[in-house]
Protein backbone atom coordinates (compact mmCIF):
# COMPACT_ATOMS: atom_id res chain seq x y z
CA UNK A 1 0.00 0.00 0.00
CA UNK A 2 1.39 3.43 -0.98
CA UNK A 3 2.26 5.83 1.80
CA UNK A 4 0.13 9.00 1.84
CA UNK A 5 2.15 12.19 1.35
CA UNK A 6 1.56 15.32 3.36
CA UNK A 7 1.28 18.52 1.27
CA UNK A 8 1.92 21.92 2.80
CA UNK A 9 1.57 25.31 1.15
CA UNK A 10 4.42 27.62 2.15
CA UNK A 11 3.36 31.28 2.02
CA UNK A 12 5.99 34.01 2.27
CA UNK A 13 5.97 36.00 5.50
CA UNK A 14 6.28 39.61 4.34
CA UNK A 15 7.46 40.68 7.78
CA UNK A 16 10.48 38.36 7.52
CA UNK A 17 11.54 39.20 3.96
CA UNK A 18 10.84 35.77 2.46
CA UNK A 19 12.00 35.08 -1.07
CA UNK A 20 12.14 31.95 -3.20
CA UNK A 21 15.94 32.20 -3.12
CA UNK A 22 15.85 31.55 0.63
CA UNK A 23 13.50 28.67 1.45
CA UNK A 24 14.32 28.51 5.15
CA UNK A 25 11.11 27.58 6.95
CA UNK A 26 11.43 30.49 9.38
CA UNK A 27 10.59 32.95 6.60
CA UNK A 28 7.46 31.15 5.46
CA UNK A 29 4.06 30.48 6.97
CA UNK A 30 2.76 26.93 6.62
CA UNK A 31 -0.79 26.65 5.30
CA UNK A 32 -2.23 23.14 5.36
CA UNK A 33 -4.99 21.93 3.02
CA UNK A 34 -7.14 21.20 6.12
CA UNK A 35 -6.96 24.91 7.00
CA UNK A 36 -8.29 25.78 3.54
CA UNK A 37 -11.16 23.35 4.09
CA UNK A 38 -11.97 24.99 7.43
CA UNK A 39 -11.86 28.44 5.84
CA UNK A 40 -14.18 27.43 3.00
CA UNK A 41 -16.59 25.75 5.44
CA UNK A 42 -16.87 29.02 7.36
CA UNK A 43 -18.71 30.50 4.35
CA UNK A 44 -22.21 29.09 4.83
CA UNK A 45 -24.01 28.18 1.62
CA UNK A 46 -20.84 28.06 -0.48
CA UNK A 47 -18.45 25.37 -1.67
CA UNK A 48 -15.00 25.41 -3.22
CA UNK A 49 -15.05 25.79 -7.00
CA UNK A 50 -11.39 26.28 -7.96
CA UNK A 51 -7.95 26.81 -6.45
CA UNK A 52 -5.25 28.74 -8.31
CA UNK A 53 -1.67 28.66 -7.05
CA UNK A 54 1.41 30.51 -8.26
CA UNK A 55 4.00 27.94 -7.18
CA UNK A 56 7.60 29.12 -7.44
CA UNK A 57 9.26 26.00 -6.06
CA UNK A 58 8.74 22.67 -4.39
CA UNK A 59 10.62 20.63 -1.83
CA UNK A 60 9.95 16.92 -1.47
CA UNK A 61 11.44 15.00 1.43
CA UNK A 62 10.46 11.91 3.33
CA UNK A 63 6.75 11.78 2.67
CA UNK A 64 6.21 15.55 2.83
CA UNK A 65 5.89 17.96 -0.07
CA UNK A 66 6.19 21.71 0.49
CA UNK A 67 4.87 23.93 -2.29
CA UNK A 68 6.32 27.44 -2.12
CA UNK A 69 3.67 29.96 -3.15
CA UNK A 70 4.81 33.44 -4.12
CA UNK A 71 3.08 36.82 -4.17
CA UNK A 72 3.72 37.21 -7.91
CA UNK A 73 0.84 38.27 -10.11
CA UNK A 74 -2.55 39.13 -8.71
CA UNK A 75 -2.42 36.55 -5.95
CA UNK A 76 -0.17 33.77 -4.73
CA UNK A 77 -3.14 31.66 -3.74
CA UNK A 78 -6.62 32.31 -5.04
CA UNK A 79 -9.67 30.20 -4.33
CA UNK A 80 -13.08 30.69 -5.86
CA UNK A 81 -16.29 29.78 -4.10
CA UNK A 82 -19.65 29.00 -5.68
CA UNK A 83 -23.10 28.80 -4.14
CA UNK A 84 -24.14 25.30 -3.13
CA UNK A 85 -26.90 23.88 -5.28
Amino acid sequence: MAEEKKVTFMLPDQNKGASIADTSSGKYLEFLPDELTELVNSFNGFELDTIELHVTGALDSGGATKLFVDFSGEAGMKFTLKKKE
